[in-house]
């Protein structure tokens, strides 16, 4: 079976970054990509919180929609290789989110969600058992904003997945760097834009995304 190749011609440490937090996460991570036109392409990672990431960049790809292992990616961009391992696209848990149609709802500041952050990493600590934090403290809703006659709840995992994989800025960062959240929606998919990328989940099918 032929390997799937990418080259990149703007965003690559981003993407590095990205993808090598999701491996950190999940050492069998996936990675899919979606051109947009103008090459422009969005990369989705997976997570063990079953919320998606995304970051976008700039370049050439050999076939879109493509799935390949988070790995692969990593040492690709690494070594300077344009090959990215054989495609694995059933591995991909359902379909990805809209491209567009989302409506803005609100917007967070990054310190309310470190905090937020924070007190579920203390409650995951006490709590957690062999198989990670427990299904009741990730599905719990910690912020609920409305907008546009829609109400949206922002479950903990999806706070998780923001902190996790350091799409916040930390104290230091650059003055230049945004310091908030945008909380979109469009269906049943939610989408948190943070300052170094976008985290999604479906709403309403008990955390599996929809085919």
């Amino acid at each position: 079976m032929a390997s799937e190749s990418l080259t990149v011609t703007a965003g690559k440490p981003g993407l590095i970054s990205l993808v090598g937090r999701a491996t950190d996460l999940d050492a069998g991570a996936s990675v899919r990509f979606r051109q947009l036109g103008g090459g422009v392409i969005d990369c989705f990672v997976t997570t063990p919180f079953e919320v998606i990431a995304s970051r976008r960049i700039e370049g050439e790809l050999s076939r879109d929609g493509a799935v390949v292992a988070a790995d692969n990616v990593l040492n690709a961009l690494r070594l300077e290789s344009r090959d990215i391992g054989a495609p694995r696209d059933p591995s991909w848990p359902g379909a990805l989110p809209p491209a567009e149609g989302y409506q803005l709802l609100d917007t967070l500041p990054v310190t309310d969600v470190r905090q937020l952050a924070d007190e579920g990493q203390k409650l995951a600590r006490q709590f957690s058992g062999p198989l990670g934090p427990p299904s009741s403290l990730m599905n719990q809703t910690v912020i609920t904003v409305e907008g546009g006659g829609e109400k949206v709840e922002i479950p903990m995992r999806m706070i998780f997945t923001c902190t996790s994989l350091r799409l916040i800025p930390g104290f230091s960062a650059g003055m230049d760097i945004p310091r908030h959240l945008r909380v979109a929606a469009a269906g049943r998919w939610v989408r948190l834009d943070a300052p170094f990328g976008s985290v999604y989940y479906s709403r309403g099918l008990g955390g599996v995304l929809p085919i």
